[in-house]
């Protein structure tokens, strides 16, 4: 069978076979939010799909009880769809998790069909990877070795404005910073105190100061923490808070010296003595065109109304350090065309429950499954996304 024809075959099937399952079990993940880590229901659900549908899945994959790997058919290439499932605390699936993992079944199912009907080579795996709105579950699974072999990978996450294939994300690091001083009573002997506070406000204004010099992108906050300070006493400590964002990491790595530089600047202008400590957010993500065009025509026969070019978005996900090893396409595919809806909020919570969401369902899987047909059929595909990644990840050097 010609394989546009073949597509279409599967599409029905999709309608026939998986849709009214798949959007129950999107409705069920809904009505039992589960916080990361704890996605016990939402996992089960899952595993036990796939393993009825023939799939060998792992579980606990990677040392995380609520992550999985599930694999069918053999050889190369190694094609993965990711699934996500985590709640927010508070607001339960208010950023259309519920779809995300439905739709990576939805997708597999798609995909499995091919490699069934077509008896191609190819190693079809969708992933169960909790925990992405707090606490990395894709890094640890990453780190852990749950990805190696894998050659590109699909996702979706359902958003507002058109469907989209997506650009880059913003990369993150926070820190902590201590300034140390001397108490002194201000009144009587301020000239044997050393002000804390002080030092913590010459930071901020330093820290304000370089945002005239700032790329389009970059991004910093900071919060000066002024807990049992009297305006009687010179400050001893202060705690401040501080985070830097920027799509590359060339570029986070010069905004974390930079805070870094100004904590101690201001410190030593001060007479104090100061300690940071810096933690790593996620990395941000490297879109792939080439991957993405593929998805993007196949949403195009889908009459899909789609942006043009690759959106870049100013959020952050833990795909952004698993996009940095393996090439990945990240598409976001839409609840609400009409106009943005953030994420993370009441009205999105609403969406991702609605006929909206089937209809997320349904076009997100049939795209992603065909699209890995084409990654399945032309390797040529997978060698210029590898070929594209190791080209961007060259230029952040």
């Amino acid at each position: 069978m010609e394989i546009q024809a073949f597509k279409k075959d599967c599409d029905k099937y999709f309608d026939e076979c998986c849709k009214d399952e798949l959007w129950t079990m999107a409705q069920d993940i809904f009505e039992h939010p589960e916080v990361a880590y704890e996605e016990y229901h939402a996992c089960k659900l899952q595993v036990d799909y796939l393993k009825k549908a023939g799939f060998e899945v792992e579980e606990k994959a990677g040392g995380l009880d609520t992550a999985f790997m599930a694999r069918y058919g053999s050889g190369k290439p190694v094609v993965a769809i990711f699934s996500e499932y985590d709640a927010l605390p508070n607001l339960g699936h208010a950023c259309g998790h519920n779809i995300i993992s439905t739709s990576a079944l939805g997708a597999g199912m798609i995909a499995k069909k091919f490699l069934d009907d077509t008896k191609h080579e190819g190693t079809l795996i969708v992933a169960g990877t909790p925990a992405e709105e707090s606490g990395g579950g894709k890094i640890k699974m990453l780190n852990n070795g749950c990805f190696e072999g894998i050659d590109a990978i699909i996702t979706q996450h359902p958003t507002t404005e058109p469907t989209r294939l997506s650009g880059d994300c913003l990369g993150s690091a926070s820190m902590i910073i201590h300034f140390y001083g001397k108490p002194a009573q201000a009144g009587s002997h301020p000239d044997q105190g050393i002000s804390a506070l002080h030092a913590a406000e010459i930071f901020d204004m330093m820290v304000n100061f370089w945002r005239q010099h700032f790329k389009a992108d970059w991004r910093t906050n900071t919060y000066i923490k002024q807990d049992d300070i009297t305006i009687a006493t010179i400050a001893e400590h202060v705690e401040v808070r501080a985070n830097v964002a920027c799509f590359s990491n060339k570029d986070l790595r010069f905004l974390i010296k930079m805070i870094n530089d100004c904590a101690e600047s201001a410190a030593k202008g001060m007479g104090c003595t100061y300690t940071i400590k810096t933690t790593e957010g996620y990395q941000g993500r490297i879109s792939n065109k080439v991957l993405s065009d593929v998805c993007r025509k196949e949403f195009e026969d889908l009459n899909e109304p789609l942006m043009d070019g690759m959106p870049v978005d100013f959020g952050g996900e833990d795909l952004g350090n698993v996009s940095r090893v393996i090439p990945a396409c990240q598409c976001f595919a839409t609840l609400f065309p009409d106009y943005k809806i953030s994420g993370h909020s009441a009205k999105f919570r609403e969406l991702s429950n609605s006929p909206a969401a089937l209809h997320n369902l349904e076009v997100s899987s049939k795209a992603m499954g065909r699209s890995c047909m084409e990654y399945f059929l032309h390797p040529e595909i997978i060698e210029a996304a590898k070929a594209e990644l190791a080209a961007r990840l060259e230029k952040e050097k």
